[in-house]
């Protein structure tokens, strides 16, 4: 099923909306703009939805489901529910890469007494007795918008990086196999931000390497929702 027939099933409330132009995006409501998009050429909208097909495959289905709607609301927002959902859009992203490359994956809760349908998740594949903890960056705060020649500061996003191992470290349970999946923020201009320009790219690197190998973790960064295609997989 491709995306936007999924998201008109999901959100049938929310009608598509195109951005009218560059700068737009400000206001916007994520799901419309995601629902009037086509796959054929934007990458990160065909590899999230081969993962929310990964997760349709999974006896998770129904409770991923009704968490996704939840983080974003069954209606219209003025942008507001977007990182939400954007947030539950790159944990399914970690479910279908590991189902992928290391085994059936099932979601469990990540915090002791918190559910699947909300609260942190982490994925465990029980087969290799490995964990995975999904993670999305984020702009700095108080950042500008991205647009051209305008980037993100490149320490606080390698920071943040750093960080997202740690919190791993401390989430994941003891096991053969623990690894962090770090997902890179989508904007309007996504192929200018982390993940696509190597000077921008690089800090994160550096910084998930030398964090995760002191932690005796694994790490895998990819760009927006793109778990098909990792710019770095070492676990």
């Amino acid at each position: 099923m491709g995306l936007p027939a999924r998201l008109d099933r999901l959100f049938p409330a929310i009608a598509a909306q195109p951005l009218r132009g560059p700068g737009t995006s400000a206001g916007h409501c994520w799901i419309a703009l995601a629902k009037s998009q086509g796959e054929e050429h934007h990458p990160p909208f065909y590899w999230l939805g081969r993962a929310l097909d990964a997760v349709d495959d999974s006896a998770d289905v129904a409770r991923f489901t009704t968490r996704l709607v939840a983080a974003h609301g069954p209606e219209r927002c003025a942008g507001d529910g977007d990182e939400a959902v954007q947030d539950v859009c790159s944990e399914a992203s970690a479910f279908a890469w590991a189902a992928a490359h290391l085994g059936p994956p099932r979601f469990e809760p990540a915090v002791e007494g918190a559910s699947i349908e909300a609260g942190r998740l982490r994925i465990h594949v029980a087969a290799h007795d490995a964990y995975v903890l999904p993670v999305r960056l984020r702009p700095a705060p108080g950042a500008e918008p991205l647009r051209r020649g305008v980037h993100p500061p490149d320490a606080a996003i390698a920071r943040a990086a750093a960080d997202h191992v740690r919190e791993a470290a401390a989430l994941l349970p003891p096991a053969r196999g623990r690894i962090v999946y770090v997902d890179t923020w989508i904007v309007e201009m996504y192929a200018q931000n982390v993940g696509y320009r190597l000077e921008l790219t690089e800090p994160v690197e550096e910084a998930l390497r030398e964090t995760a190998a002191a932690l005796h973790l694994g790490h895998v960064l990819t760009r927006p929702f793109q778990w098909g295609n990792p710019v770095i997989a070492w676990y």
